[in-house]
């Protein structure tokens, strides 16, 4: 939704992972320290790597079904005369599912 520049200098979270070795960890610490100069404590979220990797790749796939799921609402709409950009701002209000990605 062309908001690459917003989300780097104001993250929803930043993840890091590392092994969790020795060295590993003190890896994972500079990186935090790179990133609290732009970036508030409570979104940095450090992990081990693994965690780390398999919640880069749920992340995406729940976006990934988001953009399906509105794409697929879109072709139902204009099935049956809804207007999607009605329907994607009356679901968007319910905070369990935001607005974020769902215009089609």
């Amino acid at each position: 939704e062309g908001t690459a520049m917003k989300d780097l200098a104001t993250p929803d979270r930043v993840l890091i992972g590392g092994l969790t070795t020795k060295e590993g960890q003190v890896a994972v610490q500079k990186l935090v320290w790179v990133y609290n100069h732009w970036v508030t404590a409570d979104r940095i979220i450090t992990t081990n790597l693994w965690s780390s990797e398999l919640s880069k790749l749920v992340a995406n796939a729940f976006l990934a079904q988001r953009i399906s799921s509105i794409n697929s609402i879109s072709e139902l709409c204009e099935a049956t005369g809804a207007d999607v950009q009605e329907v994607g701002r009356a679901i968007g209000k319910d905070k369990r599912l935001g607005s974020r990605f769902l215009n089609a």
